[in-house]
């Protein structure tokens, strides 16, 4: 133990700073900005605690990214508003950085300034880099030093111990908190392929005007499921209000069950919801009134699973928007947490 310890922390150095140290420095600024994050940000969006971040624990890891590259970065700088600025814009290219590559890997947008002005791509804006800026500045200047004083206290091997448990539980938790994601998106995958396979039961009853609605692209051009689920999805994130109302009140949608330790369910009851779109043959079916009797299927989501709609208030899954609209699942998830 002591030897895979020493080998992970022990010697290497940052900037003359033991990389134990920063180890714990970053999640010292993680656990920082996920208090920030779950108690300020989550009393303006939900009026309530929230535990905000995509890990499990009391952890945001761009804060520690951002803490720890100020730091090394910037804490030579001598005049306070050149740092001010240097710290800004870093902490602005990391956050947009950050924001493209979960956009690419998961096909989600976790935050979106869209709402605040002066913003770029949503991904960042100035009111939060000048906020940024400002606690970096505060960072270089007198957290961080004050932390390296007070972890040079400690025994060298408390301090690598303390860095080598912190590393692993904040991997564990990063594996953990993946694949809560990755179970989300197959089941909302599952719900997306069964909207497209149910339209001819699903609109049997639905009035000419609301099939007028289906845009050709999700009807006539979908000879595979994923395919015409992706199209089901689209057409579903674009409908109006009204038709969407107009489509709950003809289909039947999946049950999202949570299945967490507690066993909470969550919309026990039908979701009113709606359900579009596939081969134009089967539009005469529809409009003969001949259906197939199918059972709403159950998807089952713990609670572990939905807590991404809780932690990210603007959370958008671009590939399965339309479904989430449908089925209300973000506010049923929301009405989970607020018990």
């Amino acid at each position: 133990m002591g030897t895979a310890i020493d080998m992970a922390f022990g010697g290497a150095t940052l900037a003359a700073c033991p990389l134990s140290a920063l180890v714990l420095s970053f999640a010292f600024y993680g656990f920082c900005g996920w208090a920030w994050e779950s108690t300020v940000c989550a009393m303006l969006n939900h009026g309530r605690f929230a535990n905000s971040g995509f890990l499990l624990g009391p952890c945001c890891p761009i804060y520690g990214v951002g803490g720890i590259a100020c730091w090394l970065l910037l804490r030579g700088i001598p005049d306070a508003s050149s740092q001010f600025v240097a710290a800004a814009l870093v902490c602005s290219v990391i956050e947009y950085s950050v924001g493209v590559l979960l956009e690419k890997t998961t096909g989600a947008r976790f935050w979106d300034y869209s709402h605040l002005p002066f913003n770029l791509h949503g991904r960042i804006c100035l009111y939060w880099a000048c906020a940024f800026g400002l606690g970096a500045l505060c960072i270089c200047r007198l957290v961080e030093p004050a932390l390296l004083g007070l972890l040079g206290h400690l025994p060298v091997l408390i301090l690598r111990l303390s860095a080598f448990i912190v590393a692993v539980t904040m991997m564990v938790d990063a594996l953990c908190s993946l694949a809560s994601w990755r179970r989300l998106s197959d089941q909302l995958e599952r719900v997306r392929a069964d909207l497209a396979d149910r339209i001819n039961e699903s609109l049997a009853d639905a009035s000419d005007s609301v099939l007028e609605r289906i845009p050709d692209s999700a009807i006539d051009s979908v000879a595979q499921t994923h395919i015409r689920g992706r199209a089901v999805n689209a057409w579903l994130a674009e409908l109006g209000d009204a038709a969407l109302d107009a489509l709950r009140e003809k289909a039947s949608m999946p049950t999202f069950i949570s299945d967490g330790a507690r066993g909470l369910a969550l919309a026990a009851r039908r979701v009113a919801d709606a359900a579009p779109s596939v081969p134009r043959p089967s539009l005469t079916r529809l409009r003969t009134g001949k259906r197939m009797s199918r059972p709403v299927p159950s998807v089952s989501l713990s609670r572990r699973d939905l807590r991404f709609f809780n932690a990210f208030p603007r959370l958008r899954i671009n590939r399965y928007e339309g479904v989430i609209r449908a089925t209300d699942l973000r506010d049923r998830a929301r009405e989970l947490f607020r018990r």
